[in-house]
C-alpha cells in the first residue's frame, strides 16, 4: 500500500510541477495582467498544503497507529505553546490614532503580537534543541 501511494505521491507532484511551470509562463508573458491568476494559483497551492497538512497525519496513524500516541503528544505541547504565547503577547501596545493611521486595528495588533511570540519561542525552543543535540553528541 505505501509503495503504491508513493508512487501516486510523485506522480502527482511531478503533474503539479508540470502546471505550475506552466501558470508561471503565461504569468510571466501577461505581466501585470496576470494577478488574478497568480492570486488563484497561490489559493490553490495552499489549500492543497492544507490538505497535505490534515493528510499525512491521516495516512501515518493507518500506517503506523503506535505514533498515535507521539502525534498526541506534539500537538499537545504545540497547544501549550500556542497558549503561553497568548498569555505573554502584550497585545495592543500602540496608540489608537497610530493604529488608525496605518490602518490597522487593535485587534489585528494583538493578532500579530501574538504570532511574533509564538515565533520567538519556536525559535528559541529550536535553537535549545540544536544545542542540545550537538552537546549530547560530543559526549556520547
Amino acid at each position: 500500500m505505501e509503495e503504491k501511494l508513493l508512487k501516486y505521491c510523485k506522480y502527482g507532484l511531478w503533474g503539479l510541477m508540470g502546471i505550475i511551470v506552466v501558470i508561471l509562463a503565461i504569468c510571466a508573458f501577461k505581466g501585470e495582467a496576470s494577478a488574478d491568476l497568480q492570486m488563484y494559483m497561490t489559493y490553490a497551492l495552499v489549500i492543497l498544503l492544507v490538505l497535505a497538512i490534515l493528510f499525512s497525519p491521516i495516512y501515518g496513524a493507518i500506517v503506523n497507529p503506535g505514533n498515535l500516541k507521539k502525534i498526541g503528544i506534539a500537538v499537545g505541547i504545540f497547544a501549550v505553546i500556542a497558549l503561553i504565547a497568548y498569555l505573554i503577547s502584550p497585545g495592543a501596545t500602540l496608540s489608537q490614532e497610530y493604529l488608525e493611521s496605518m490602518g490597522v486595528t487593535a485587534k489585528a495588533e494583538a493578532v500579530c503580537d501574538f504570532l511574533m511570540m509564538f515565533v520567538y519561542i519556536m525559535l528559541g525552543g529550536t535553537i535549545a534543541a540544536v544545542i542540545y543535540s550537538a552537546v549530547a553528541k560530543l559526549f556520547n
